[in-house]
């Protein structure tokens, strides 16, 4: 095993934190459970890269937003998705300290991928791949190939973390070793046994 490969959305970071929630709401006019039906049921083709911004967020809100009220709209949403765990950066950077390679793979969209980017701490997970940029999301078998061409490793030389059971089903049909992310003791657990080998 040489590669750590991590989902970005709750598992590098922390969920949206309910005040952004409700400032993205504010901005969008719209609240509540159909607000958020709307908001994830749009997703997948905003983060595959089919759906241009403004088409996702035409989507959600029911109209089409001019372009200041989208500007706002993709900067709220970017700020939810940019609160990182701490302890899972602490446990990848022991990793990366251990010897092992870092690397990510995210279902995002352009905007929010090109967020993470400009970060100083991703500097250290290379490379980062997004659906976006791939044009295929997670759980597509497209999307594990294309991370395996890109790493030019085997399979089993990933260790891939995921917080959702049909992605790391997904890894694991690729030929990786995947795990359901629950804490950063299960990367230290990784991390301790490619060590020892």
């Amino acid at each position: 095993m040489t590669w750590v490969l991590c989902d970005y959305g709750e598992v590098l970071s922390l969920p949206q934190p309910q005040p952004d929630r409700l400032a993205l709401e504010d901005e969008a006019g719209r609240s509540g459970p159909e607000f958020w039906s709307t908001y994830c049921e749009h997703r997948p083709g905003y983060d595959r890269g089919d759906t241009a911004v403004i088409d996702y967020w035409s989507a959600v809100l029911g109209f089409r937003p001019g372009p200041r009220k989208l500007a706002r709209l993709i900067e709220v949403d970017i700020a939810g998705w940019l609160h990182l765990n701490p302890d899972t950066l602490a446990a990848t950077t022991r990793a990366a300290e251990r010897g092992l390679n870092l690397a990510i793979l995210s279902n995002a969209p352009l905007e929010v991928a090109d967020a993470i980017d400009a970060t100083t701490w991703a500097i250290a997970f290379s490379p980062r791949l997004f659906s976006s940029r791939l044009g295929a999301v997670k759980p597509e078998a497209e999307i594990y190939a294309a991370v395996l061409q890109t790493l030019d490793v085997a399979a089993r030389e990933v260790v891939f973390f995921d917080d959702r059971p049909d992605n790391v089903a997904a890894a694991k049909r690729a030929g990786m070793i995947a795990h359901l992310f629950t804490n950063a003791a299960q990367i230290d657990g990784i991390a301790t046994s490619a060590a020892l080998e």
